[in-house]
């Protein structure tokens, strides 16, 4: 993810959303699936009564299309939902460490290689932080529809496994143009997510070895930065 370069062109009003977006699909064949969407929102609904945590290998792959540019990372993502207050963590560990941590209130992008740690207060946008950075974890149907217009996009198998896919159209446009969101129908959890700009350009996560409701350490939410890092506000 071409994140500092987000963060330049960004203006300082949306330069928070618009980070968090870039952190969070290819055009998908319509097919009838097995559920409707109200039997999506009830599943969905069921998971988040007892949701309380999830962690999973994660891959990134971001391209922008107009250098026709293809940036693949991995590493790990922590979802720790704690009241208001989430604990979100993602740290991609290849082929450059870059850790983004949302907890306290604020959010900290921290990149070792340029000793640098951008942060800022998340103030009134912390529950679209929490929806937009753990997308497909645990939120419930409301959650969806208090920000997006969803409708069902018909089955698509991913890695082998067949899925249920939902359209998400952000009812604030600033955000971003689109995104797509691969269910699995066993556990009803997001294994993949694209996220499309109004650029054309495209975020696409994709998840493997989820564990759900399983402790989460809370020395998995340190940074351990260095006294030699330059910190800026934004």
């Amino acid at each position: 993810m071409e994140t500092k370069k987000v963060a330049t062109k960004s203006t300082k009003g949306t330069r928070l959303l618009c980070l968090l977006c870039l952190l969070w699909l290819t055009p998908l064949a319509q097919a009838r699936g097995k559920f409707t969407l109200d039997q999506v929102f009830s599943n969905m609904d069921t998971v988040s009564k007892t949701f309380r945590s999830v962690q999973a290998d994660v891959e990134r792959t971001h391209i922008t299309i107009i250098v026709n540019d293809k940036d693949v990372s991995s590493g790990k993502f922590y979802y720790l939902r704690q009241g208001k207050e989430p604990r979100v963590k993602l740290e991609l560990t290849k082929p450059m460490q870059q850790f983004l941590l949302v907890d306290k209130g604020k959010m900290q992008l921290y990149t070792p290689s340029l000793k640098q740690v951008q942060e800022g207060s998340l103030g009134e946008h912390q529950e679209k932080v929490d929806m937009l950075m753990a997308l497909g974890f645990g939120q419930s149907s409301q959650d969806l529809k208090k920000n997006f217009d969803v409708s069902l996009a018909g089955e698509e198998v991913v890695d082998g496994k067949n899925t249920t896919v939902l359209q998400l159209t952000p009812k604030n446009k600033a955000m971003f143009k689109s995104v797509r969101m691969w269910i699995d129908p066993e556990r009803w959890i997001s294994i993949q997510l694209k996220a499309t700009e109004s650029s054309n350009d495209t975020m696409t996560f994709k998840y493997s070895n989820v564990k759900m409701n399983s402790k989460i350490a809370d020395s998995t939410f340190d940074l351990n930065i260095p006294k030699d890092v330059r910190i800026t506000k934004f």
